[in-house]
Parts: C-alpha cells; sequence; structure tokens
C-alpha cells in the first residue's frame, strides 16, 4: 500500500501544480477502495434461527458486522 508521502512525491512528479486537497482526495480513494475490497472478501455470515429453541422452524443469515469493521486496519493508512 502506498503512503502519503509516497503519493504525495509521485503527484507532484507528475504535475507539479498539484494541490494539498487534490492529494489528500486521491490517497483517500485509495484507501477507501481497498477497505471496500477487504471488508468484501472478508465478510463473514453468521446464522440466526427463526425460534432459537426449534431451530427447524427456520433460519437467516446476517452479516457480522465485526468481521466487515475490521477487515481493513487503519495501521494501513501512514
Amino acid at each position: 500500500m502506498i503512503t502519503a508521502k509516497e503519493l504525495f512525491d509521485k503527484m507532484l512528479e507528475e504535475n507539479d501544480e498539484c494541490t494539498s486537497t487534490e492529494m489528500m482526495v486521491e490517497f483517500a480513494k485509495i484507501h477507501v477502495t481497498e477497505a471496500l475490497k477487504q471488508a468484501s472478501e472478508k465478510a463473514e455470515l453468521e446464522t440466526e434461527y427463526e425460534n432459537p429453541i426449534n431451530p427447524s422452524m427456520g433460519s437467516f443469515d446476517v452479516v457480522d458486522k465485526s468481521s466487515i469493521l475490521d477487515a481493513y486496519s487503519l495501521d494501513n493508512v501512514k
């Protein structure tokens, strides 16, 4: 994953009139895209039952929210 400094240097090399706002937006896009990708790959399903006492009455799957929230570490943003 590219660091903020690496992106800053790359963008200035490509366009020396690039603004800090443009760099921040690009950096955010890179990390949000990767975070969404990781969340889609790491999302876990949990089975819940219509009636926990009698599971044969039916069940449904729900997404485990913590599996999504923990999918992309904030330590990746540097």
